[in-house]
């Protein structure tokens, strides 16, 4: 990584790096508003979650509407609940990671500093009112707005687009190591992220903080 100013911009990703939150929390969640059985909660999850078939795959990349989202919920597992009610189970499920965000705000003095992530509408419109450190960011490269999901190609040419930067100009920090692998290849530098402590480390050693 270059240490002597050749980063133009440093992506950052949402879930379990800013933020933190956990699936079966949504579950539980929506368990709460339907007549569950033994089976349901795991029929819900991978409903929802399945990595090749859960319905969230396509609202990650906005090929669904939030609307229609919540009648395919309600439809296959019966909801006692609005849909105003529904993105109150569906949201409020997250915490700022303040250690990572502390951090974010160092890189930023020196380097812009961009969100890239898979995320659904909901959820971005939730996250973005709550926490003050998404507002802060310079640009937000969104799955569902580009209609493209990491780890796939499109939403890091995106993001590079986005932020004015070629190969080698940027990096990308994600709790995932496909992902990481994946901007690799597409001319982004990537930290896998396992921690605040490691990843200062990181960025100190690359001088970016």
């Amino acid at each position: 990584m270059d240490k002597r100013g050749g980063i133009k911009a440093v992506f950052f990703d949402l879930g379990k790096v800013l933020l933190l939150f956990n699936h079966e929390n949504i579950v539980e969640r929506l368990l709460s508003k339907t007549d569950a059985d033994v089976d349901t909660r795991n029929a819900l999850f991978a409903f929802l979650f399945d990595a090749e078939s859960g319905l969230c795959n396509l609202y990650d990349e906005g090929l669904i509407s939030s609307q229609d989202f919540y009648r395919e919920i309600d439809s296959r597992f019966p909801l006692n609940a609005s849909y105003v009610e529904f993105t109150g189970l569906w949201n409020d499920i997250f915490t700022e990671n303040r250690d990572v965000s502390a951090l974010m705000g160092e890189v930023r003095k020196k380097r812009p500093v961009y969100l890239l992530s898979n995320v659904n509408e909901l959820h971005w419109e939730f996250c973005r009112e709550k926490f003050g450190c998404l507002r802060r960011m310079d640009g937000w490269a969104l799955s569902y707005k580009i209609k493209s999901k990491k780890p796939k190609a499109a939403i890091y040419r995106a993001a590079l687009e986005m932020a004015g930067a070629g190969p080698g100009e940027s990096v990308f920090i994600d709790d995932l190591a496909e992902n990481t692998e994946a901007a690799e290849e597409n001319g982004i530098k990537g930290i896998t992220f396992t921690g605040a402590a490691y990843l200062r480390e990181t960025l100190l050693l690359s001088g970016l903080i």
